[in-house]
């Protein structure tokens, strides 16, 4: 935590987002004994009624001592007020942001999946002299993020994943946060939501945070389609800042969008104050981790949009998901977007309508670089109607379509292909990132002839692998996609099995396989990918020659132990594949 992981996520978020404004020294107000605080007109200080607190928190960790300001404070009559105590201490010197980070065991660690939370402690206090009123604040400048110990994972495929998280809650504190909206400023530093004289904007008692203008979020309905040819009113939280506009309505190619739609589901913590999972499923600033997790240039403009920082566009990730599909998908529910591709006999991805089985079907992430699965199930009670989809499933009665739905709650119910892990009698093995080394499967197990590495990609699978050993033959139940090398060449897009390199002519060209490994004959079907997806230079598409490759030559495979099938299934039954599915915030 305090060596490798804060240090990657401040590192990055330096070289990402630039204060406005710098502070110079930072130093915090004290917490009033009595949680009352006062403020007089045109002062920026606020006072206690009676008493300081002995000790100043942030989140649940004690402010040192020598970063507090002189405490203030206000009689009783309400007439003298004035500082009092030890004067101001030295501060934090040439900083923007204090963060005060903690691993412990709180009451919010307590809540089901959750793995971190963070938020902001002390906003900046400035006075607007021309018209002598306090605008609290220029933006936040202290906050706190709690990585909850039992969550802490020190697997070395599991680290990226921890850094997105501290990123995540890092920016959390530096601005993207419901609790913040309603500070937000113009690009001439004027503020979005009108103020008060004590500088505060009005507080919405049923939310429990300042109330937020419609310059910055705004409520919107949407027609939703859902199960039995019904339409219902959907109302969402659409934040709508400039560049976030611009930046969502050019993602998804709908100029008509009119903002960004905020989370409406997971509850306090989670709702409004992040990005809705439905339409970035990945993006790494929505309420759950389950894949992938990439900061894009949406997340940048929201930071740039407090009127806080500037934003490096340059440190922005690729989001594939939702990108360029239209205002059909990302202003109508799944259900439209699935009947409509389905009426079109084209593929319904992002989402996916395969029941989740026993063996599994296998398939990929959307970008290709993991092993997936369709996270498609059953509840055990109807779900709400808003969130029923389905006219029909193979396999289902109608009475039980009612129970179906993607397994990630805030995103809708809307079922697509996720990345998964395996675990061993409750521990974790590895995940189905193609591009982790680790998750390389034991030489035993491999059926597929798999690769995992930076330069692997997800690929289909025609027909299931089948390990051949003299009269003997093996095939893994769970099939349909596996991780493999590939190179690019002036000619194309070579896919390698071990030693063999396999050139795709055109996407969907079915690639023979067959290759010696570990005393056994791997024989299967892969299905090229497009070479465009992974390569920056591509020969036309055209038809495969004929193959020149031939079977590897056999050994002598009889001299081996039968008792080695036995072996593998057994190992190989007590693997259960796991979806991901993390609140990051509580």
């Amino acid at each position: 935590v305090q060596n490798k992981l804060f240090p990657q996520a401040i590192s990055y978020l330096e070289k990402t987002f630039q204060v406005r404004k710098s502070t110079g020294t930072i130093l915090l107000s004290r917490q009033c004994a009595t949680n009352q605080y006062l403020r007089r007109k045109a002062d920026p200080h606020r006072y206690c009624q009676g008493a300081c607190a002995s000790h100043t928190r942030c989140g649940p960790v004690i402010v040192p001592e020598k970063h507090l300001q002189q405490c203030r404070v206000c009689n009783e009559s309400e007439w003298h007020c004035g500082p009092t105590g030890l004067p101001d201490q030295e501060g934090v010197r040439d900083a923007d942001f204090v963060l005060y980070v903690s691993a412990l065991t709180t009451e919010r660690c307590g809540h089901e999946n959750i793995i971190a939370y963070a938020a902001y402690c002390q906003l900046e206090a400035e006075m607007d002299r021309q018209n002598s009123i306090l605008l609290l604040s220029s933006r936040p400048i202290a906050g706190y993020a709690n990585l909850c110990p039992n969550m802490i994972s020190t697997q070395a495929q599991e680290f990226v994943g921890m850094l997105s998280t501290v990123k995540h809650e890092i920016i959390h504190a530096l601005g993207f946060s419901a609790g913040l909206f309603a500070f937000y400023r113009d690009d001439d530093g004027k503020p979005l939501t009108t103020r008060y004289a004590d500088g505060l904007p009005p507080f919405n008692e049923s939310l429990g945070l300042y109330q937020w203008s419609n310059k910055v979020v705004q409520k919107a309905v949407r027609l939703w389609d859902v199960r039995g040819g019904k339409m219902l009113r959907h109302t969402v939280y659409l934040l709508i800042t400039p560049r976030v506009v611009e930046e969502a309505r050019k993602h998804f190619n709908c100029p008509i969008l009119e903002g960004m739609e905020l989370e409406n589901q997971g509850g306090m913590g989670t709702e409004l104050n992040h990005w809705e999972k439905r339409l970035l499923e990945n993006e790494a600033m929505t309420g759950s981790h389950t894949q992938n997790r990439v900061f894009s240039r949406i997340t940048l403009a929201l930071m740039e949009d407090t009127g806080w920082y500037k934003a490096n566009y340059s440190m922005a990730e690729k989001l594939d998901w939702g990108r360029n599909k239209g205002c059909d998908f990302v202003m109508k529910s799944c259900k439209f977007w699935i009947d409509q591709k389905r009426q079109k006999r084209q593929l319904i991805s992002p989402y996916c309508d395969t029941l989740r089985s026993n063996p599994l079907q296998l398939t990929c992430r959307q970008d290709q670089r993991a092993v997936a699965v369709c996270n498609l199930q059953k509840f055990p009670k109807q779900l709400p109607q808003e969130y029923q989809y389905f006219d029909n499933l193979n396999g289902v009665p109608a009475e039980d379509l009612p129970y179906y739905g993607g397994s990630v709650e805030i995103a809708d119910y809307c079922p697509f292909s996720q990345e998964f892990s395996w675990h061993l009698s409750g521990e974790f093995q590895r995940s189905s990132d193609c591009r982790i080394i680790e998750n390389q499967p034991d030489p035993t197990k491999n059926y597929g002839a798999e690769k995992y590495g930076p330069n692997s990609v997800c690929l289909i699978q025609k027909s299931a692998f089948v390990m051949e050993q003299c009269r003997r033959k093996l095939s893994y139940p769970d099939w349909g996609s596996g991780c493999y090398q590939i190179s690019c060449s002036p000619q194309g897009l070579h896919v390698w099995v071990k030693d063999t390199a396999y050139l795709c002519s055109r996407s969907g060209q079915v690639l023979t396989v067959s290759i010696q490994m570990n005393g056994w004959i791997h024989v299967g079907n892969l299905i090229c990918p497009a070479c465009a997806d992974f390569c920056d230079s591509c020969p036309p598409e055209q038809d495969p020659p004929a193959s020149n490759f031939t079977r590897a030559a056999p050994i002598d495979l009889c001299s081996c132990s039968s008792s080695l099938v036995v072996t593998l299934w057994l190992l190989m039954a007590n693997l259960i594949p796991l979806l991901t599915g993390l609140f990051l915030c509580a």
